[in-house]
């Protein structure tokens, strides 16, 4: 399907967005060829892609190649209380200080 200015502003209406919003007409339709264009480039490469041969070749449902199984719960000192505090602006013993908002 070719994506051409029209098509652009067409699916801009049905997703109501305005894209011209605080442009002047040209930047506007400059803006709106650009967007043609780049939409135009990125459904060219999906058609590529489309012309692959994926015969034989089973759905990748995650890049992980065996599962892996729930890890063991432990609670472990981390140590880093100090660390992550002294970046504090302000705190209150282990807690971060923050300005109250009303």
């Amino acid at each position: 399907m070719p994506i051409d200015l029209k098509t652009v502003i067409h699916t801009a209406e049905l997703a109501r967005l305005d894209l011209s919003y605080g442009l002047d007409p040209e930047e506007a339709q400059a803006a709106l060829d650009k967007l043609a264009e780049e939409l135009a480039g990125i459904v060219g490469h999906i058609d590529i892609l489309s012309e692959l041969k994926t015969n034989g070749i089973e759905p990748l449902y995650s890049p992980m190649l065996e599962p892996l199984g729930p890890r063991e719960d432990i609670a472990v000192e981390s140590g880093a209380i100090d660390d992550i505090m002294s970046q504090a602006p302000d705190r209150i013993g282990n807690l971060f200080a923050v300005p109250k908002i009303i």
